[in-house]
């Protein structure tokens, strides 16, 4: 299962990177995330998720690969990423 979320923004890269920090630490609070930068790309780990979000000038893309257990809960991890993302973009 992959989740893929992309939204385009009028924002610099540095309001799209802090806004990118802020959900991936939100992920990590409630899902229990690691994540980090790679040039771009803000990759996130976990033992049942992989995925990135890359911050771009005019979009924002995230896409996260949900290994079996964490695809049993793929609507509502969508869901809260897409409010949550929909709500810092405003």
């Amino acid at each position: 299962m992959t989740i893929f979320i992309e939204r385009k923004h009028d924002h610099q890269f540095d309001h799209i990177a802090a806004l990118s920090e802020s959900i991936a630490e939100e992920l990590a609070q409630e899902y229990g995330i690691r994540w980090g930068w790679n040039n771009e790309k803000l990759e996130i780990r976990h033992s049942s998720a992989r995925g990135f979000m890359l911050a771009e000038d005019g979009k924002i893309t995230i896409e996260l690969r949900l290994g079996f257990a964490a695809s049993l809960f793929s609507s509502s991890i969508e869901q809260n990423i897409v409010q949550r993302l929909d709500q810092l973009l405003t």
